[in-house]
């Protein structure tokens, strides 16, 4: 699953405005936050080559530091099935984060951000909207592998 997860992510995640793709019963209940130790960045990609080196298929990165999101940002996170009924993952950040996160995104459409988890790269998208509220990564290729990303991320 790790050798494909770089490529299906890197496909399907859709960078946009607070996607309502979760189906209405999924988001209820109790949160589920990242775990200590999981470092989750959404990352600006800095065309002109500075910032923080990566890897993502076969291309070298440079990661903007500060990030415009991080573990500490995120309220809940969980596998979900898309408007397409099709599995993903849904990021729901924490509201004092909404604004910035706003802000940060909307200074990016047309281009690129990164979705990290502990250091790896797992996608990059072109920003097509500004957000705040949440992100959905969508596409994936089965609930099995949406719900081992989540819980690699929640630990639960």
């Amino acid at each position: 699953m790790r050798a494909a997860l770089p490529l299906l992510l890197g496909v399907a995640l859709t960078l946009t405005a607070c996607i309502p793709g979760a189906t209405p019963g999924a988001l209820a209940g109790r949160d589920h936050a990242p775990r200590a130790g999981v470092d989750v960045r959404l990352s600006a990609v800095d065309a002109a080559g500075k910032g923080t080196p990566a890897q993502w298929q076969g291309e070298t990165l440079a990661l903007r530091e500060p990030p415009i999101a991080g573990s500490a940002d995120i309220a809940d996170v969980r596998y979900v099935l898309d408007e397409g009924k099709q599995p993903g993952l849904q990021i729901r950040y924490r509201p004092e984060a909404h604004q910035r996160i706003h802000d940060g995104t909307a200074a990016l459409v047309g281009q690129r951000a990164a979705l990290s988890v502990d250091g790896r790269v797992l996608m990059v998208a072109t920003v097509q909207g500004p957000f705040g509220e949440s992100m959905m990564l969508s596409g994936l290729s089965s609930v099995a592998e949406a719900r081992d990303l989540a819980r690699h991320i929640t630990g639960e």
